[in-house]
């Protein structure tokens, strides 16, 4: 049962960070990863409070694809019938909520604390063209095999398609599985590739650009077979937000916004049988947006509002049910990430594993996370380091120059702040994959270039 303390305490946090953020954009006057983290609270922890208190009983109750799509907990919103099934005490939600407010301090605190004037940004029209040619070569080349290797259990390429919806249920076991997540690395060798060819001139611009075309095919089959809404969003919006980055303000780019947004919203609120047949159903879910649209949004919200639910929980199963972690599955997703030739699993369960029992369907939020490595301790020190990441990112990306480092930006701003939401070491470490290796190539040219700048006599 939600209790009034509880509505109060997310009432507060809102307020805060509403002035907090608007204060910060007065001065820097763009979009931060700060700015994104601030709406991403506000859906998943303030807001679901007040759905969860108001919405029984009406009809806004109901979910839009009801039980032709259910969930395990119901045909409703399921944040009412997940709320309805735990039945969580009220002190619950107010000691998570009374957390949530000293994680936030943590984290604003670390972010404005940590020294960002001493983090270069980045400048991506000072890589070296061959370098960055062939990164988006190798990468791509090994994402292409790669994919192809996995692909071919399928025995063609309906079934690959049409298969990644229940591989990612978790109702269809596949060989390889590895290999689909190195495929990810072709959307970074498609951004080097588009950046390299935009700098180049002549028959160089005109091969690269096939070269990025090519790749581009690699993350289109990559994510129909398996993409979600979030990585659907993130490989069709970056190349343009980041465009709409290093533009001036204007008319323009107002539209490019507008235009991000409308397809931002319609990929969250489409039914996930459409990243397997876009063409098909895309008419249908356009539809069901232009005439439903309350509904839509509404659905968005409910869907992003586990972590409020998911933290109480978690304060009612440690350390009983779930004994403190001591944040070892920090060393123990990366562990899960290295191929098991052995066929056997010999390491321990991960956080995930244990908390999917409980919670089936329901992703680890950041606050949770905390609370099982180590308590409120945990709480404290998760969010202080994870201020402090956003603002080596803000302090390195948000001023970058030139399209690619936009681009990486714009990326950055998909992942990052969303580990609010999805803060399981092994799912970040897999969901990023792809990200994280063209990041580290992106900071090994930089440093190569800095030190040809700053030792010319060794080159």
């Amino acid at each position: 049962m939600m209790s009034s303390t509880a509505l109060i305490l997310a009432s507060v946090l809102g307020v805060s960070m509403t002035v907090i953020e608007f204060l910060h954009f007065r001065h820097v006057r763009r979009i931060t990863f700060l700015s994104i983290t601030h709406v991403l609270i506000f859906v998943g922890y303030c807001l679901p409070p007040f759905l969860i208190t108001m919405l029984p009983g009406t009809p806004w109750e109901s979910g839009p694809y009801g039980a032709a799509n259910p969930n395990p907990w119901g045909i409703r919103l399921y944040i009412i019938d997940l709320a309805e099934a735990l039945n969580l005490p009220g002190s619950a939600y107010v000691t998570a909520g009374l957390l949530l407010i000293g994680g936030y301090v943590v984290l604003v605190g670390s972010y404005f604390l940590l020294p960002r004037d001493r983090i270069r940004p980045l400048d991506s029209r000072s890589l070296p063209q061959g370098g960055l040619t062939a990164c988006g070569l190798v990468l791509g080349a090994v994402a292409a095999i790669a994919l192809f290797i996995y692909a071919s259990q399928f025995g063609g390429l309906s079934r690959f398609i049409q298969s990644g919806l229940y591989i990612r249920r978790g109702t269809m076991e596949v060989q390889w599985g590895s290999l689909q997540v190195l495929a990810q690395v072709a959307f970074p060798a498609f951004l080097f590739l588009a950046a390299a060819a935009a700098w180049s001139k002549g028959r160089r611009r005109a091969l690269l650009a096939l070269a990025a075309a090519a790749v581009w095919a690699v993350v289109a089959f990559r994510l129909v077979h398996v993409g979600g809404r979030l990585e659907f969003a993130a490989v069709l919006i970056t190349p343009v937000l980041a465009w709409s980055f290093i533009m001036q303000p204007g008319l323009r780019t107002t539209a490019i916004l507008l235009g991000i947004a409308i397809l931002g919203l319609f990929l969250a609120s489409v039914d996930p049988i459409f990243f397997r047949d876009p063409i098909g159903t895309f008419s249908a879910e356009f539809t069901k947006l232009r005439y439903d649209l309350a509904n839509s949004l509404l659905y968005i919200l409910a869907y992003l509002g586990f972590p409020h639910i998911n933290a109480a929980h978690a304060l009612t199963v440690v350390p009983g049910d779930i004994p403190f972690r001591y944040f070892v599955d920090i060393p123990l997703g990366l562990a899960y990430m290295l191929p098991n030739f052995t066929g056997v699993e010999t390491l321990p369960p991960m956080i995930l594993s244990l908390h999917v029992k409980l919670l089936p369907w329901i992703p680890v939020d950041l606050l949770s996370f905390g609370y099982y490595s180590l308590g409120t301790i945990g709480v404290l020190i998760t969010f202080a380091a994870f201020g402090a990441l956003l603002a080596m990112f803000d302090g390195w990306l948000t001023e970058s120059t030139g399209w690619l480092g936009q681009a990486l930006r714009a990326a950055w701003l998909f992942y990052l702040p969303f580990r609010l939401l999805y803060a399981d070491p092994y799912a970040t470490l897999q969901s990023g994959f792809g990200l994280i290796t063209g990041t580290l190539a992106i900071i090994a040219l930089a440093l190569w270039s800095a030190w040809q700048r700053d030792n010319p006599k060794g080159r």
